[in-house]
Order: structure tokens, then C-alpha cells, then sequence
């Protein structure tokens, strides 16, 4: 499998920011497993699964005080669109941390891309 990717394409390009074969775990703590989305207002995420695999998805933002990546107060959640069937959303990231949480993996491969905009030049 590909590891995290830190940081996003300038849309409309777009990174390879994960590539897994498995959900993820309830609770992640590793800040490195995150993309980078400082100076970017927007994230555009595309998932893109194959084999099989029918993933819902989630975008959570790393919390230094928690030590992990949390959800917002209304939850960013996306339902699984069927098997094989690829999706895209946008988020505003307003340069947070992202994690993009997967789950519902019983087969197959899921790769994520992640392109930035509203470049925030200071």
C-alpha cells in the first residue's frame, strides 16, 4: 500500500494521498497520517476504489490538545456509493490538518486524491 501523502496537488491537480486496503481504526493518533492543507481554504477528495471495495468515508481534523484527529460538531461523513464507483466531495479545510477515515472495506482497494484551493497568499 502507498503511504500518506503530506501534502495536496494545487487543484486541479490532485495528490495521491492514501491508498488502503482495510477501514481504519476508531481512533487515530498519528499526525503524520494527515495531509497538510495550511494555506489552502478548500480540499477537493476524490476516492477512487477498485476490486470490489465500496468504502464510506469521513474527514476528520487533527486536535494538538486531544492528540488525534476528531470529527467537526456535524459530522463530515459520506455514504458508500456502491462497489467500484468512484465519488469526489469538497471540504472547507481552512488550512487544518485533514484525515480522511475510511470504512466498509471488505474487499477490494481504495485510493484517495486530494487537491487544495483558494490558495491563502499572505
Amino acid at each position: 500500500m502507498a503511504e500518506t501523502k503530506g501534502s495536496p496537488q494545487l487543484a486541479p491537480g490532485y495528490a495521491l494521498y492514501r491508498e488502503v486496503d482495510a477501514n481504519d481504526p476508531a481512533s487515530i493518533t498519528d499526525r503524520s497520517k494527515g495531509i497538510n492543507m495550511g494555506d489552502h481554504r478548500f480540499a477537493n477528495i476524490q476516492v477512487v476504489p477498485s476490486g470490489g471495495a465500496n468504502p464510506a468515508a469521513e474527514v476528520l481534523w487533527w486536535s494538538e490538545e486531544a492528540s488525534a484527529f476528531i470529527p467537526e460538531h456535524t459530522a463530515l461523513t459520506f455514504a458508500a456509493k456502491g462497489a467500484n464507483t468512484s465519488w469526489e466531495t469538497s471540504v472547507e479545510c481552512r488550512g487544518r490538518i485533514m484525515f480522511v477515515k475510511l470504512s466498509s472495506i471488505s474487499a477490494g482497494l481504495v485510493k484517495v486524491f486530494v487537491g487544495g484551493s483558494s490558495v491563502d497568499k499572505r
